[in-house]
C-alpha cells in the first residue's frame, strides 16, 4: 500500500511541491551529495508519512514508519552530466507538505580556452611512465553495434570497480604520470544517428569526460582512443567477415571512413576545450583477429594508412586547440616489425611535429600471457640471471627487446615522431611448483627493462593492467597492478620494476 502511493507519485500530480502550513517537522531540509552518488536518511516526525521525488536519479524508500516518525533511506545516483544538479523530496503527513532539496555536484568546471601546445616530443618526455584503465570503458558487448540504444555499454562488464578520483589519485600516488583510457564508442553507446553519423550518448560522452577531468586534474596525461569497440572498424575494417578473410572493396573502405571521421568529429568536439594534457588515438590494435590477419600485413596497411589519415584530417578540422592537438596514430597489428617493414615515418599522415605512433608489445607471449600462458609450455622466468631448471624463456629477452626498441628509434623518434607503447605486461603469478623467488625477480626484470629501454630510445611505456586483483594469487597470473577497490599498488613487483626503469632509462640517449 505505501509503495503504490509513493510510486504512484510523480513529477507531474497535482500535489504541490509548495510548502503547506501545516504542522510537520523533518530532520533535515537539505542533502548535499557528492558526484559519485551515495545514500542518506532523513526522518519525519508525526507519523506515517509519504513521499515522493522530483527527479529520477533520486529515489526514497520507507526504512521504518509508525503513529510517531517515519524514517526514509534517500539514494542518489552518480552525476554523468556536465553540471551540478537539485531535486526536490516532498514529505506529506495529514495535508501538510515540506520540501527536501537535494544538491549534487557535478563536475569540476575547468578552464577553457585556447592553449599553446607544445610538440609531441616535448610533451612525451613529461609523459612516462604511463598506464592503462583496463578493461573498463571498453567493456561492450559485440552485438550493440549501431543500434541506437545508448547506455548498453558498462564500465564494470568486464570488472568490478567504477572509476573515481580517489583510483586515479592512487594512480598518481604510485608514480604514473600518463593514463590511457581504452574506450568503446561504436558498442552500446549510441543514442541517435546513423551507421554513418552515428550520435554518441550525451550520458555516455559525460562519464568519459569525468573521468578526463579526474587524470587532467591531477595533472597526468590522457590517451583517449577508439578501442576494440566491437571490431567494427579493427577487424571489418579490413574484411567484411570476422570468420574467414574477405577484402573490402573500395566502396566499403570509403563508408568506414565516414563513420570514422563522423566519430572522431564529434569526440574531438567534446573535448576541444582542453590542453596538451589531452591526446587521441585514432584506434587501438588494426587486424586484431589474428588468424585472419597475421599473413596479410604488408597487403592490408595501405588501408591502414588510410584510416589513420582520416583519423587526422576528422580532429584537425574541428579547429581550435585540436588544429594543434598531439594525435597517435597505429601501426599494422600495432606489432612493432610490421610497423618497422611496412609503415615508415614517409607514410604518416602529417609531417613531425604534433603525432605520435603507437605499438604493443607482449614479447614473449609465454610469459605476457598472450601465448600458452599457462601449462608446460608457459614461461615463469625471464632475463639474464633469473632462469631456473625450467619454464625459462627461450627468446625474447634483453637483447631482444634492445633490438626492437633500437628499430623503432630508427625509423620514428629520432625522426621527431615518437612513440608510445599503448600496451605491455608481464604476468605476475603464484608458482605452485616452481622457485616464486625467481619468478617475482623475473616480472620485476620484464618490466624495469621495458621502461629503461623505452626511455633510451624515447618511447613511452603504458602497463596494460585490468584490476584482476584475484588473478595475482593464482599460476595463471594477473598483470594488475593497482587494485582499484583498495585504491594502492597490489602488483609490486611490476611496480618496482617501473620505478626502477624510469630511475634508470635516459630519454633519447
Amino acid at each position: 500500500m505505501v509503495m503504490a502511493v509513493i510510486n504512484a507519485c510523480t513529477k507531474d500530480d497535482p500535489n504541490p511541491l509548495a510548502e503547506s502550513t501545516g504542522d510537520l517537522s523533518v530532520s533535515v531540509t537539505d542533502l548535499l551529495f557528492p558526484i559519485e552518488g551515495g545514500t542518506s536518511e532523513f526522518t519525519v516526525q508525526g507519523g506515517t508519512a509519504f513521499v515522493r521525488s522530483s527527479e529520477e536519479w533520486v529515489t526514497v524508500t520507507r526504512k521504518s514508519g509508525d503513529n510517531k516518525q517515519s524514517t526514509f533511506v534517500v539514494e542518489c545516483a552518480e552525476n554523468t552530466t556536465n553540471s551540478e544538479r537539485t531535486a526536490t523530496i516532498l514529505a506529506n503527513l495529514n495535508g501538510a507538505f515540506k520540501n527536501i532539496t537535494v544538491s549534487q555536484a557535478g563536475p569540476a568546471k575547468k578552464e577553457e580556452g585556447e592553449f599553446t601546445f607544445r610538440t609531441a616530443a616535448e610533451v612525451a618526455q613529461d609523459m612516462y611512465p604511463g598506464w592503462n584503465l583496463g578493461n573498463t570503458l571498453e567493456a561492450c558487448d559485440a552485438g550493440n553495434l549501431f543500434n541506437n540504444n545508448g547506455g548498453v555499454g558498462s564500465e564494470t562488464g568486464w570488472q568490478s570497480t567504477k572509476t573515481t578520483k580517489e583510483i586515479i589519485d592512487a594512480v598518481k600516488a604510485a608514480g604514473f604520470k600518463s593514463v590511457r583510457i581504452p574506450c568503446s564508442w561504436i558498442c552500446g553507446h549510441i543514442s541517435g544517428g546513423t551507421e554513418a553519423d552515428p550520435q554518441i550518448d550525451a550520458a555516455w560522452m559525460a562519464r568519459v569526460k569525468q573521468i578526463v577531468d579526474y587524470c587532467v586534474e591531477d595533472g597526468l596525461y590522457v590517451v583517449l582512443n577508439d578501442h576494440w569497440d566491437g571490431g567494427w572498424i579493427e577487424v571489418n575494417g579490413f574484411s567484411s567477415s570476422s570468420s574467414s578473410f574477405k577484402a573490402l572493396t573500395d566502396a566499403e573502405v570509403d563508408a568506414k571512413i565516414v563513420t570514422l571521421k563522423s566519430l572522431w568529429t564529434r569526440i574531438a568536439e567534446a573535448f576541444k576545450g582542453y590542453d596538451e594534457h589531452v591526446i587521441f588515438a585514432g584506434l587501438n590494435e588494426p587486424f586484431q583477429e589474428y588468424s585472419l590477419f597475421n599473413s596479410r600485413h604488408e597487403a592490408l596497411t595501405p588501408v591502414l594508412i588510410k584510416y589513420n589519415k582520416a583519423f587526422v584530417e576528422a580532429v584537425r578540422a574541428t579547429g581550435g586547440n585540436n588544429a594543434n592537438r598531439v594525435l597517435v596514430v597505429q601501426g599494422p597489428s600495432v606489432s612493432i616489425a610490421s610497423t618497422v617493414s611496412y609503415m615508415p615515418a614517409s607514410t604518416l599522415p602529417e609531417a613531425a611535429g604534433k603525432l605520435m605512433v603507437e605499438v604493443h608489445y607482449y614479447e614473449p607471449g609465454q610469459f605476457c600471457g598472450t601465448f600458452d600462458a599457462s601449462g608446460a609450455n608457459a614461461y615463469y622466468y625471464w632475463g639474464n640471471g633469473n632462469h631456473s631448471t625450467d619454464h625459462n624463456a627461450t627468446w625474447g629477452e634483453e637483447a631482444y627487446m634492445q633490438e626492437q626498441f633500437g628499430n623503432l628509434k630508427t625509423t620514428f623518434t629520432s625522426k621527431g615522431y615518437p612513440v608510445i607503447i599503448g600496451e605491455y605486461a608481464g604476468l605476475q603469478r603464484a608458482i605452485t611448483d616452481g622457485d616464486q623467488a625467481k619468478h617475482d625477480a623475473s616480472v620485476k626484470a620484464f618490466y624495469q627493462c621495458v621502461n629503461e629501454y623505452a626511455i633510451n630510445n624515447g618511447i613511452v611505456a603504458f602497463a596494460w593492467d585490468t584490476n584482476d586483483v584475484a588473478g595475482l594469487g593464482k599460476e595463471t597470473g594477473s598483470t594488475t597492478i593497482i587494485g582499484r577497490a583498495a585504491k594502492a599498488v597490489v602488483g609490486q613487483n611490476a611496480m618496482d620494476g617501473i620505478l626502477a626503469g624510469v630511475a634508470a632509462g635516459t630519454w633519447m640517449k
